[in-house]
């Protein structure tokens, strides 16, 4: 997927990230720390993630006792930057050749792969020695030689103020905890109906430990974990906002929002956890958890929006409850501005948008309800009089249909389904949704795991995405990140 067909996605599809913390750790001079966890819980996947943290090219040693240099290679093509001659596209397996500074000693004796570790250390050539693993060198010791041992290779690492990493695949093993200056422990753990990848920060000496664990994925080869969840990110800051770097861009106009039926997210990877996009004529609710700001909706759907107003189409849009008016307005000038061109094309409705709609009627929540919505699809079938060939999308609040009896209620969705290409309620998770969960054809949930956003498809049952936000622009920016 190319920056230029989502430019906000410029940003945030930036790979690895490692706890703030961990980071604060092995940036130390010199330090020991134990990567610990049962296998294929991503151990050599946060060593090689920490070279790349670090930003290290030379002057370190990685000794592979499980996996060749090669697999690793294969594995993670972008480590190839370690060797010069090799190119950064992703090689075959027949032209591949060994990383340099990687060791295999997969077939090495302990005593004479231990000399080589020690004379590493002694000649302060690698101020960086990864062993993965560790149990692979130490199960050919007994319990007496092991401990010496990893005494003797603290001594020399204090000595040559070098920094060393120990990857354990025994996770029960604590024998090197109270020898090393940090630990960490990997684990795969169940939430609902899925895995979630955990990493526990144990102990990190000299640092201050704010979370002790963080929810993460392996994706594209690359350990991230997930950002915290703070509402503030979701803040928008008119005066730090720049749009010229948009302004330069030549935006694709011609871009097809329909693919083979479905209709385009903006999310890649919500489209292919969807099948595809969301069904044409379809109808879908996205809950918000009772904690969360109603602005990560927000933040969330302008990228939905944003898909169908650059390829041309037409977006009504009325604001989620729980928006209070100063904030609404800093989103619409934000949003609108990067969809200058569009936004002839952009309708706000709903009562509590001054101007823009006709005078609301006076007498029931009911009736009010109902005059708003008459009026807002009296736009609907003059939009479709002069646009016959654009798709067209409807966000509303779930609170607009509430207080409808049931038949009031589906004559409005029939109407959407004949009339609307996408409707979307927007609603929190404590509200009565029944009645459209029931007949909508797609389900998101909006959840705060381990301190983390993410979104539950949870009709049609998919995998979870982390949600994450840049806002460096001066206004968020959402992205979804897949859990590998």
């Amino acid at each position: 997927m190319s920056n230029e067909r989502y430019p906000m996605q410029m940003r945030i599809e930036n790979s690895a990230k490692i706890p703030d913390e961990l980071l604060q750790f092995v940036k130390k001079d010199t330090f020991s720390l134990i990567i610990k966890g049962a296998a294929g819980t991503g151990k050599t996947t946060l060593s090689l993630t920490i070279l790349r943290a670090l930003e290290i090219k030379d002057n370190f040693f990685y000794i592979c006792t499980r996996v060749s240099p090669k697999q690793l290679l294969l594995s993670y093509p972008w480590i190839s930057k370690f060797n010069e001659g090799l190119k950064e596209e992703k090689p075959t397996a027949y032209e591949v050749g060994n990383p340099v500074n990687f060791e295999d000693a997969r077939l090495d004796e302990p005593e004479s792969l231990f000399e080589r570790i020690t004379n590493e250390l002694m000649d302060v050539k690698s101020p960086l020695i990864i062993i993965d693993s560790w149990d692979a060198v130490a199960s050919f010791m007994d319990r007496e030689a092991r401990l010496n041992n990893e005494r003797v290779l603290q001594t020399w690492r204090e000595r040559a103020g070098a920094k060393l990493i120990f990857v354990n695949e025994d996770a029960t093993d604590s024998s090197l905890d109270f020898v090393v200056d940090g630990a960490v422990k990997l684990d795969q753990v169940s939430y609902e109906d899925i895995r979630l990848r955990k990493i526990s920060l144990l102990k990190l000496r000299g640092v201050k430990i704010s979370k002790p664990s963080y929810a993460f994925t392996l994706d594209k080869g690359n350990f991230r974990v997930f950002q915290n969840y703070s509402p503030k990110d979701f803040v928008v800051n008119l005066n730090s906002i720049n749009f010229s770097q948009f302004n330069k861009k030549k935006y694709s106009q011609g871009s097809s929002l329909n693919e083979k039926g479905l209709i385009k997210t903006g999310y890649n990877e919500l489209d292919m956890n969807l099948g595809g996009g969301f069904p044409k004529r379809g109808v879908a609710v996205i809950e918000v958890e009772t904690d969360i700001n109603m602005q990560v909706a927000m933040a969330f759907l302008f990228r939905i929006i944003w898909t169908f107003l650059k390829s041309g189409n037409v977006v009504f849009f009325e604001p989620p409850n729980g928006i209070d008016p100063v904030s609404l307005d800093s989103y619409l000038k934000a949003y609108l501005s990067i969809v200058q061109t569009h936004t002839e094309r952009f309708f706000l409705v709903g009562s509590r948008v001054k101007d823009l709609t006709e005078p609301s009627s006076s007498g029931t929540d009911e009736n009010q309800s109902e005059h708003v919505l008459s009026y807002f699809y009296k736009k609907v079938l003059k939009q479709q009089q002069y646009r016959t060939n654009r798709f067209l999308l409807s966000v509303l609040s779930s609170s607009r249909l509430q207080d409808f009896d049931s038949r009031m209620k589906m004559d409005h969705i029939n109407f959407a389904r004949q009339n609307i290409d996408l409707t979307i309620f927007v609603a929190r998770k404590s509200e009565s949704i029944r009645w459209v969960s029931e007949i909508c054809d797609i389900i998101f949930r909006i959840c705060v795991v381990k301190g983390s956003l993410f979104l539950k498809t949870p009709y049609p049952l998919s995998p979870f995405l982390a949600m994450e936000v840049d806002s460096s622009f001066g206004y968020p920016m959402m992205n979804l990140i897949p859990l590998v």
